[in-house]
């Protein structure tokens, strides 16, 4: 009789409770395949150096990889950006070094879907998984708008306009978005408003922050951005430091997700 491989069955458990529970903690996993825990991070490396099993750094927990969607439908889309743009938002993330988010815009409002915030070195407010900033207030939102396909933008404008409050009263002034959008097109990132809704950082300071756009041929797919304490960076700085070193990573993500 041919024997099974133990190790072998137990990784395919731990891949059996991702493909339903993903994404999910180690703590869960535990709880879900009575697995201890020493050995489950012994399969979870394996199984993250085979390709199979990624962890996002913003909340710490395991995903598939986005190279199982073909067996499985339980894979957000976002999850496959985040997974080939970990590498490159951590070298950031040793450049800059402020902290690095990457957003895709859902519905009429943008969404983080992941973060270094946990990595940096300077604090800022770090349970931003999830978060939906706007779009004419933050520096994500005014990047995708100005660079999506136009089609896409005014749908965007009308939905807000209907929408109505805040951003609905600024949708309707012509004048001041179209004098938003073609800076934010000239200088090639959306710049974010410090003071919209109050968001202040850890230390009680405003936010500022810039963000480029990735593209997908003419689409916008997601966001990269840059945030830090307001007054702590100079224009100087986001010129030639800051924006270069995200267009870069912009691209560098298009390039990856072209081949897959």
């Amino acid at each position: 009789m041919v024997k099974s491989i133990d190790a072998v069955s137990r990784a395919m458990l731990v891949l059996d409770v991702l493909r339903v529970k993903s994404p999910t903690t180690l703590a869960n996993l535990h709880h879900q395949t009575s697995i201890n825990k020493a050995t489950l991070l012994r399969i979870l490396k394996t199984l993250q150096e085979s390709g199979w099993v990624y962890r996002a750094l913003g909340d710490s927990k395991y995903r598939l990889s986005y190279t199982l969607q073909t067996i499985t439908s339980n894979i957000d889309s976002s999850d496959s950006i985040v997974e080939l743009a970990t590498p490159i938002i951590q070298k950031l993330q040793g450049e800059i070094p402020w902290p690095v988010d990457i957003s895709k815009r859902d519905g009429l409002a943008m969404k983080i879907i992941e973060t270094t915030r946990p990595l940096a070195a300077f604090s800022l407010n770090r349970e931003v998984l999830g978060v939906r900033p706007p779009f004419l207030y933050s520096g994500i939102g005014r990047a995708y708008l100005a660079f999506c396909p136009s089609d896409e933008m005014q749908e965007i404008i009308s939905g807000l306009k209907s929408a109505g409050g805040k951003e609905g009263k600024l949708a309707h002034d012509q004048i001041w978005l179209n004098k938003l959008l073609q800076q934010t097109k000239d200088q090639g990132y959306g710049q974010r408003e410090p003071a919209f809704f109050g968001t202040v950082s850890n230390s009680g300071q405003y936010i500022e922050a810039i963000a480029v756009p990735v593209f997908d041929q003419e689409n916008v797919t997601a966001t990269l951005s840059v945030a830090w304490p307001q007054g702590a960076v100079g224009q100087d700085e986001i010129v030639n430091h800051l924006y270069p070193s995200l267009r870069a990573g912009a691209v560098q993500l298009a390039k990856r997700m072209k081949k897959i």
